[in-house]
């Protein structure tokens, strides 16, 4: 029988377990005080398991259509049959969100390390791995306590750098690098976005839905229509979070993106100038008060500026292209993003280990024999939403079933 060791006991370590235990003898070695931390905290403690859009386009990486072949061999459909066969029926949310019928992501950390176990694995916890080290036809693997255990196969599921403070750390990407693996650096996937526009800090806990699109000059990179809050250092909610990865991507390039926000993405800047004129008919008032009855309070005198229209002109006053400019800065308000925020932020981390060095068949490594990686650690990731979790599900059987 072989021996497997699995390194990291997270969402694609527990899945690579549970297959990989009906084919050898498998040991995880987590460095955490249990495994499954990261899974207690997606969809909001709910665990937002998969998407029923599951698609390539919905991936980033430098080669982001190895998932097509991924989920050819283990996709949403194995994935579903996978989790009720061991108690763990999906329900639909909105815009193909699945979820455990319990709607508790402690359910599948719970399952999942119980099926691990009954199937065999070994999970031997605070047992953190400093070296893997190819040899004698095996690998040895060499804790920080400096124990040493030999395997015929090794797994490397040790996730990425994002939210450290639920035990995520770079040591994944040192590994896989230590192995001759290229390693294209880590930066922030599905994070809030940090504005240094003094103003926007007005309507700090409003909320709006926009369509927000990230600009490289006239290119589009990125467009996400949906809930925008706007907070103390910029924008959050799921349209930021939808365009985060192609503004930090232009950041980690040294490169810089614009931000556009239409405030009104279900109206043609056409209808908009319409719903204008109609508020603009007693001349008497302020152009931002004339505006109160679309806006929310202190949205108009923080937009109107950046027209060039002062918020307390009186309508009378307003020339056809101050109403014009008016129009621009309710349907094309441009920011500019700041620095990217931190891991301890990101859902995900965007970059990793090279995928072109992995077979995606077994998710076995084309550098080390007997090396499969997995997840987040490898350079995909996928949009907010459950494409992350099934690429660590679909990745994690196949290594198991690889071995």
């Amino acid at each position: 029988m072989k021996q497997v060791a699995i390194i990291g006991g997270g969402a694609s370590g527990l899945m690579a377990a549970c297959f990989a235990a009906e084919r050898g003898k498998v040991t995880i070695f987590e460095r955490q005080k249990a495994v499954g931390r990261k899974i207690l905290a997606t969809g909001n403690g709910r665990c937002n398991i998969s998407n029923r859009e599951i698609d390539a386009s919905r991936y980033h990486g430098k080669n982001p259509s190895i998932v097509r072949n991924i989920f050819g061999r283990f996709g949403l459909d194995e994935t579903e049959a996978f989790f009720e066969s061991i108690g763990l029926p999906l329900i639909d949310g909105k815009d193909g969100k699945l979820f455990p019928a319990s709607l508790q992501a402690s359910s599948v950390q719970k399952l999942l390390s119980y099926e691990a176990r009954k199937r065999g694995a070994e999970i031997l916890l605070h047992r953190r791995v400093d070296a893997v080290v190819p040899e004698g036809g095996g690998i040895t693997l060499i804790t920080a306590g400096h124990e040493r255990f030999t395997f015929d196969t090794v797994i490397l599921a040790a996730g990425s750098c994002a939210h450290p403070g639920l035990g995520a750390s770079n040591s994944g990407y040192e590994l896989a690098a230590s192995l001759g693996h290229t390693v294209h650096a880590p930066f922030p996937a599905i994070v809030p976005l940090n504005v240094p526009m003094k103003e926007l800090r007005r309507l700090e806990g409003i909320k709006w839905d926009c369509r927000l699109r990230a600009m490289k000059g006239p290119a589009l990179l990125a467009e996400s229509t949906g809930e925008l809050l706007f907070t103390k250092y910029g924008i959050s909610g799921p349209a930021a979070l939808d365009v985060s990865r192609a503004v930090n991507a232009e950041a980690a390039a040294r490169r810089q993106a614009g931000l556009v926000l239409d405030f009104f993405p279900g109206r043609t800047s056409r209808e908009v100038a319409d719903l204008c004129s109609l508020l603009w008919n007693d001349p008497d008032k302020t152009v931002a008060f004339s505006l109160a009855g679309i806006l929310k309070e202190g949205m108009a005198e923080t937009l109107l500026p950046s027209s060039g229209v002062e918020p307390f002109t009186l309508v009378r006053n307003l020339s056809e292209t101050d109403k014009s400019a008016v129009v621009r800065a309710l349907t094309e308000f441009r920011i500019t993003p700041g620095s990217p925020r931190g891991f301890e932020d990101a859902v995900v981390a965007a970059g990793g280990v090279d995928t072109d060095e992995v077979d995606p068949a077994t998710m076995e490594s084309r550098k080390v024999k007997g090396l499969h990686i997995t997840g987040e650690l490898l350079d995909i990731d996928g949009d907010s939403g459950g494409f992350n979790l099934q690429f660590a599900w679909s990745t994690g059987a196949l290594a198991g079933m690889g071995i």
